[in-house]
């Protein structure tokens, strides 16, 4: 309805924030870094890298998790929602950002990535998780077939699921030895 979809246009913004932030800011300096040190013939430093760009996002992504979960009534209220469009506002945002360290992590894998030369993974992964996320989300919101009607806070869900699924398969694919650069926990 029209009150939910002013609701998640004054989330929008910020989603777009977080968004640009994790994959251009902090993810074109995670792509930087990596192709710097390949390109010095640094592969361990390559690599030291990767868990690097992991702790920095999960930083990253908990100060926007805070910051939005606490203070988001009143930024939402300052931006001109009020009765039902700051409810829904609000429902969707604090699905979304209490999630806010998928869309970080799933960032900085990708940008890892990039960084090491591969533009075709993260962009398969982007396109297939789309591709899905398109149908799911009506799914989840209206509560067709065995989805739950879930209402603004379905597409919130969607869009986690779609952070959580592509970053497991980001990190699958650095761990399996077919990348330039590892994930390695030391």
């Amino acid at each position: 309805g029209t009150e939910a979809l002013a609701g998640v246009a004054l989330v929008f913004p910020v989603v777009m924030l977080m968004q640009m932030m994790s994959a251009g800011a902090m993810g074109g300096g995670i792509s930087s870094a990596v192709a710097r040190a390949l390109g010095a013939g640094r592969r361990a430093d390559a690599e030291a890298l990767v868990l690097h760009a992991l702790a920095i996002s999960v930083a990253f992504g908990l100060v926007f998790m805070l910051a939005v979960l606490g203070g988001g009534r009143w930024l939402y209220g300052a931006m001109g929602g009020s009765g039902t469009a700051l409810t829904a506002a609000l429902t969707y945002s604090n699905v979304v950002f209490a999630g806010a360290l998928l869309v970080w992590i799933f960032n900085a894998l990708a940008n890892v990535i990039r960084g090491s030369g591969n533009m075709a993974i993260p962009g398969i992964v982007t396109c297939a998780g789309a591709a899905v996320l398109i149908p799911v989300s009506p799914c989840l919101i209206l509560g067709w077939g065995p989805c739950p009607r879930l209402g603004v806070a379905g597409g919130a869900v969607a869009v986690l699921a779609y952070y959580a699924v592509g970053s497991v398969a980001l990190a699958a694919y650095l761990c399996s030895g077919r990348s330039v650069v590892r994930l390695a926990w030391a």
